[in-house]
């Protein structure tokens, strides 16, 4: 598969994406709420960022330039809230501090995703450029 199939792919189904991102935000929240793991704040903005963008992804359309500003907002938030969390675990994972590596990968993902969400919606689709 292509990159230019798989951008096509991926814009064409830009609402159920929003909502699978919704979805992972509600799942996620209640678990955080029900007390199975441990408060972090990084992981609760990071993950109410990607909730944010999905409903933004929802909306009728979403390339109204007002809709793209928001979402690049929420999602560059999100982002730079999980590279500090990246960066803040791998401190203690090297200065001998007691952390978990799991959180590393969650933070990696939350990141990919994030920024993902902000390039999809922020990206010109080329097929319409070929058009102008």
């Amino acid at each position: 598969m292509n990159l230019d199939r798989m951008y096509t792919f991926l814009r064409g189904n830009l609402r159920a994406l929003g909502a699978f991102a919704v979805a992972t935000c509600v799942l996620t929240w209640a678990i955080d709420l029900s007390g199975l793991v441990h408060k972090c704040p990084y992981c609760q903005v990071q993950r109410s960022a990607i909730g944010i963008a999905g409903v933004l992804m929802m909306l009728p359309d979403p390339r109204y330039w007002l809709l793209r500003m928001s979402v690049a907002v929420v999602c560059f938030l999100g982002a730079h809230v999980a590279a500090a969390q990246i960066f803040l675990v791998y401190r203690n994972m090297t200065s001998g501090q007691p952390s978990n590596p799991l959180n590393l990968v969650l933070a990696a993902s939350a990141l990919v995703i994030l920024v993902g969400q902000a390039l999809l919606v922020l990206s010109d689709d080329p097929h319409e450029l070929d058009k102008r």
